[in-house]
């Protein structure tokens, strides 16, 4: 859905024409590559067609559904608490340890760290 999302795409439709994102191995216009087409479409029924038309449904209501705070950004920006949190961060002194190899806290990733003597 990022095509989507960044305006490449301009509705949900035109994902399917769009050679560069997941939801198109997903809909069978290209051999999937590094997807795993068949682990993901069972996730939503047993049969290729059934499975896509479900996958749609629930595509559908993800876009509809718009932007959700709680799945936007990722490591540092959702453990400091969003990014107006992270830009008050920013002016102060506080600090947070982070890793892109590691998800959590901080005081998690400093402890991973350690214990990796990194």
């Amino acid at each position: 859905m990022n095509p989507l999302r960044a305006g490449i795409v301009e509705e949900l439709k035109g994902l399917d024409t769009y050679p560069y994102c997941g939801h198109y191995a997903l809909m069978g216009k290209t051999e999937p590559g590094f997807q795993d087409v068949d682990y993901i479409l069972n996730l939503f029924g047993g049969k290729v067609l059934e499975a896509r038309r479900h996958y749609l449904e629930f595509v559908k209501k993800g876009v509809t559904a718009g932007r959700r705070p709680d799945l936007t950004g990722g490591g540092l920006v959702r453990s400091a608490g969003g990014w107006s949190a992270l830009r008050a961060m920013r002016k102060g002194e506080s600090r947070m340890k982070g890793d892109e190899r590691i998800l959590g806290q901080g005081d998690f990733v400093e402890t991973v760290l350690k214990a990796a003597q990194e």
